[in-house]
């Protein structure tokens, strides 16, 4: 009777958010984005709900990422206001052939890019993002946003609040000062 074969050990599974997302995006989007041109991404597609925000994986001849923008839910045509952001008058009128776009409510940019090479050393990307594929949280933590600057925020609702806990709240205690 012949022998079985062992298995190979299983890979370990990278654990990813569900929040954060790689996306591949033209050279001239994102500098248009950068300059605040353009103040929403368009795609064919709706992406998971709980995405709020997007690394942009910018492709040749830069090929690397450095963006990560702060995202809206998705809107729809009519939906978009036409405050002369590139692209959003044609997506309200069903112009274009993207069915959902999405604000860009803040933008940061990496210290240092990571180039696509160094993305695959390091197992944070195969190859540029065909659609879009989840980021690991390995990336997340050690990309904090001391790592990155702060390109623009707006004035948004949706954009992410950071306010300071009282003394009061971390202990758990009403604060009779109100």
């Amino acid at each position: 009777m012949p022998k079985a074969l062992a298995k190979p050990p299983a890979a370990a599974k990278t654990e990813t958010s569900h929040s954060d997302i790689f996306m591949s995006i033209k050279p001239e989007h994102i500098s248009n984005i950068a300059s605040r041109l353009k103040n929403h991404e368009y795609r064919k597609y709706r992406l998971p709900s709980s995405v709020r925000h997007i690394w942009f994986y910018t492709s040749a001849p830069i090929s690397s990422l450095r963006y990560i923008a702060h995202i809206s839910t998705a809107k729809i045509p009519g939906q978009v206001p036409e405050d002369g952001g590139l692209g959003n008058e044609d997506f309200n009128s069903g112009e274009k052939v993207s069915k959902f776009g999405y604000e860009i409510l803040a933008l940061w940019q990496l210290e240092e890019p990571i180039t696509l090479q160094k993305a695959k050393v390091r197992g944070y990307l195969k190859g540029p993002p065909q659609k879009y594929c989840w980021v690991p949280q390995t990336v997340i933590e050690a990309f904090p946003l001391g790592k990155r600057s702060n390109v623009f925020t707006t004035g948004a609702e949706e954009a992410p609040a950071v306010r300071q806990r009282t003394i009061s709240e971390c202990l758990g205690i009403a604060d009779t000062n109100e």
